[in-house]
């Protein structure tokens, strides 16, 4: 790179260029390994043969395995899953016919289940999401 012109031509390749050739850069925020990289994704839940499966299973990005973790304390269907402060709370949703409002929550450092106290509304088919410390719930409302 360092001779193809192509490259030499804009002042900000110089720049990374020189960046990349200097040995102390190499641990700059542009080299260092990302989130991404070095954790794991965690699938919820889904469907067996006949209900809601209760199980959560990781995926090891450095492996290329997903490995079982873990099983709800129910099966539940359309419920939701957000993470927060590292802890996956999965709530609400339904086991069957019936909307729960129960709440729990798996560490997945101590690999145990917590039951949480339930939330105020019964529901279900939402989505969730954490932002900067709260968990938001996102609701669909009804058309009039």
């Amino acid at each position: 790179m360092e001779n193809n012109a192509f490259f030499w031509d804009d002042i900000e390749c110089q720049k990374l260029i020189m960046e990349a050739t200097k040995r102390a850069m190499l641990q700059s925020p542009r080299t260092k390994h990302r989130k991404s990289t070095v954790g794991t994704l965690f699938a919820v839940g889904g469907m067996d043969s006949t209900n809601g499966a209760t199980r959560i299973e990781n995926y090891a990005l450095r492996t290329n395995m997903w490995t079982p973790v873990a099983n709800m304390n129910g099966w539940r269907l359309q419920f939701r899953v957000a993470v927060l402060d590292d802890k996956l709370h999965v709530g609400g949703g339904r086991d069957g016919l019936k909307t729960l409002n129960t709440e729990e929550r798996y560490n997945p450092q101590t690999k145990t289940w917590r039951v949480m106290p339930p939330v105020s509304t019964h529901r279900h088919g939402l989505g969730v999401a954490e932002l900067e410390g709260p968990m938001y719930a996102i609701v669909k409302r009804k058309q009039e």
